[in-house]
């Protein structure tokens, strides 16, 4: 079951976080446009601004999903056993409260923007473009806490994700280049 809604939730992530990357490009290049021609759009610094920061903050949610973002794992694995749990469980503790001390401090955040609308796009409300923090934050928990049984048990084996991935990229580079090498 958690596998099933990580897998929908990294298909989601992407696919918003590629459709918000494809909104920038044609925004950028609009404003570009506009602006060689000698109309600038008053708009697209802001919405650009606001578009970089949703995928910003989504694509951080997709990477924590993956756990993808820097880490310690060196340490980590060269720790015995009972040292890698207690990292493990004291790193998954104080990420998880930060994140949802952001997720709700973010949520109170947005409740002092009221009825403000973005400058120049006046019909988008200021809490639209500033409520990514709080849900990416929220979405970087949940990312958190469906990758700890996949992590866990990595932890246990001592199995360093980070090794077992350069180990596999080294079996599929001498696989083509075997296949190469065949007539």
């Amino acid at each position: 079951m958690i596998s099933i809604v990580s897998r929908a939730l990294d298909m989601v992530l992407q696919v918003v976080t590629l459709s918000l990357i494809v909104a920038l490009t044609c925004v950028i290049l609009a404003g570009v446009a506009f602006r060689y021609s000698g109309e600038s759009l008053i708009w697209y610094d802001e919405v650009a601004v606001v578009l970089l920061a949703w995928i910003t903050f989504l694509g951080a949610a997709l990477a924590t999903l993956r756990n993808a973002h820097l880490g310690f794992n060196g340490l980590l694995f060269g720790l015995p056993t009972g040292g890698r749990l207690v990292l493990f469980w004291t790193g998954e503790t104080i990420f998880i409260a930060i994140f949802a001390i952001v997720t709700w401090s973010g949520w109170l955040i947005l409740g002092i923007f009221g009825n403000e609308m973005m400058t120049t796009v006046r019909f988008v409300p200021r809490w639209f473009v500033q409520g990514i923090l709080p849900v990416s934050a929220a979405l970087m928990v949940l990312g958190r806490l469906l990758t700890i049984p996949a992590r866990l048990r990595d932890v246990y084996a001592g199995l360093d994700p980070e090794a077992q991935e350069i180990a596999h990229e080294i079996a599929r580079a001498e696989a083509e280049l075997k296949q190469g090498r065949q007539p």
